[in-house]
């Protein structure tokens, strides 16, 4: 290794690397000899940094390129500051007017750019972001003079008349986060970690009522016999008229699951020739998304929807499904360089705001003595 790959490593490892520094390393590390040299200089040199040394090449090159947004972020923020005090010592009081409302456009563009990705927060029709986490519980008024509510952990949309025109938000809440919805028209959904949903900001009276989804979601739907309600996710379309049901489809998952729990409703694939299955309250639809097979089984609902309540139940669970689970929950990063474990399955109940992602890895360690390093939010299976 040359002392100018080195450099930049190191560099790198205490996050003070130069966009065009990570640039470079970004074009180095895809070629396989020099990732593995980038391990093993950190395994010697760095052992603090375990988990990036044995991190896959997907994961630091992911990293990599984080950096390089946030470098290019803070760069653009800069440049724009320089302008901003060079051309106010030159214009004259006739341009600081219309100076005055660029800034303003400014403020709003630089607000949109440096949002916190581990905030709840809602994108409104007209494209405004608002963190709901930094809001007190109060009315709000957004776009065209629609008013929510917001309640802690939840926002109320109130039907508002005389709305002829869809017009959608985009609710998003990230890894270790819950938020609630209560829709234009009564209908609640829970949102997992994880997950977004698109949704009107009014529903309008004589068109189906059709929502969204990426990620999980539990669906009370307010019962109406005129106009149905849609799931769109990433791999089914879920139809009904007022009943209680969960959607689990994440883009990272080879399946969407609906589970009803009350009412009845019917599920397909996204493709138009695909027919309708009717699901019986019990049961789950367990939807491939590579052929859209669709396939029901009877299932104890409670191991499914008891996340709503906190309570996240693993009857007979695989170590990749649980690592993603908890991956989710926790907002943490597993590696699992225990391919053994992937012949075992496991159990555990998680009451995930009272038990702390340490207090579930001590549980497994102590169960099913499994081994873990823990490096910040990284932890390393072996």
């Amino acid at each position: 290794m040359t002392p100018l790959i080195e450099r930049k490593i190191i560099n790198f490892l205490n996050c003070k690397s130069s966009i065009e520094e990570l640039n470079f390393l970004l074009k180095w590390i895809e070629k396989k000899n020099n990732l593995k040299v980038f391990k093993d200089y950190i395994s010697v040199n760095h052992f603090s940094n375990l988990a990036m040394s044995r991190a896959n090449q997907e994961k630091i090159i992911k990293e990599i390129k984080d950096r390089i947004n946030s470098q290019q972020t803070k760069r653009e923020l800069n440049f724009s500051l320089k302008n901003i005090f060079k051309y106010a010592a030159i214009i004259s009081i006739s341009i600081a007017v219309g100076y005055y409302n660029q800034m303003r456009k400014g403020v709003a563009d630089e607000k949109k750019v440096v949002l916190d990705p581990n905030k709840v927060t809602l994108q409104t029709s007209s494209g405004n972001q608002i963190v709901l986490e930094n809001l007190d519980d109060k009315l709000i008024e957004i776009d065209d003079e629609i008013l929510i509510k917001k309640e802690s952990k939840k926002i109320v949309f109130d039907q508002k008349k005389g709305i002829k025109k869809l017009s959608y938000n985009i609710l998003t809440v990230p890894y270790g986060k819950r938020f609630d919805v209560e829709l234009s028209d009564g209908s609640i959904v829970n949102l997992n970690s994880g997950s977004s949903l698109k949704f009107p900001v009014q529903f309008i009276n004589g068109m189906e009522r059709k929502v969204y989804l990426d990620g999980e979601a539990f669906f009370n739907i307010s019962e109406n016999n005129k106009d149905i309600f849609k799931v769109v996710s990433n791999d089914a379309i879920t139809e009904v008229y007022g009943t209680q049901f969960n959607v689990k489809s994440y883009k990272e998952d080879s399946f969407s699951e609906i589970i009803l729990v009350n009412g009845s409703l019917g599920v397909k694939g996204l493709s138009d020739n695909q027919k309708i299955v009717s699901l019986k309250p019990g049961f789950r639809a367990n939807v491939n998304q590579s052929n859209e097979k669709i396939e029901i089984s009877k299932v104890n609902t409670k191991i499914y929807t008891s996340w709503i309540d906190g309570r996240v139940i693993f009857r007979d669970e695989n170590i990749d499904s649980m690592i993603l689970k908890l991956e989710r929950l926790y907002n943490v990063i597993i590696t699992n360089d225990n391919k053994k474990l992937s012949d075992n399955f496991f159990n555990a109940t998680i009451v995930v705001e009272e038990e702390s992602i340490d207090e579930v890895m001590g549980y497994l360690k102590e169960v099913y003595n499994i081994k873990y390093q823990k490096f910040n939010n990284k932890i390393i299976i072996k």
